[in-house]
C-alpha cells in the first residue's frame, strides 16, 4: 500500500483523470485530522463528520460520472436491434 497513490495515478485513463478520487488529497486530510485528535483540537465527531462529507463527495463525483458514461453508451446502443441470425 505504500505506492497506491502512485499506482492509482499511473494507471488512470488521462480523458477520465477529474473523476478519480482524489487519494493524495484524502490521504493529507486522514493525516491532518489524526494530528488533530492527538493534540486535542478537534473534537472526534466533528472529523468523522467532515471526513465523511469529504468521503460523499468524492464518492458522488465518480458516481456522477458513472452515470453520464451509462447514458452515453445506451444511446449509442440501438433501441431495437436486429435479431442475430
Amino acid at each position: 500500500m505504500v505506492n497506491f497513490g502512485k499506482k492509482l495515478k499511473e494507471t488512470q485513463i488521462q480523458e477520465w483523470q477529474g473523476y478519480y478520487i482524489n487519494y493524495k488529497m484524502l490521504k493529507k486530510k486522514v493525516k491532518q485530522y489524526s494530528q488533530q485528535i492527538e493534540a486535542g483540537a478537534q473534537d472526534p465527531f466533528y472529523i468523522l463528520k467532515d471526513f465523511s462529507r469529504t468521503l460523499d463527495n468524492q464518492i458522488e463525483r465518480i458516481v456522477l460520472f458513472f452515470l453520464e458514461q451509462q447514458g452515453i453508451l445506451t444511446g449509442s446502443v440501438p433501441s431495437d436491434p436486429s435479431p442475430v441470425s
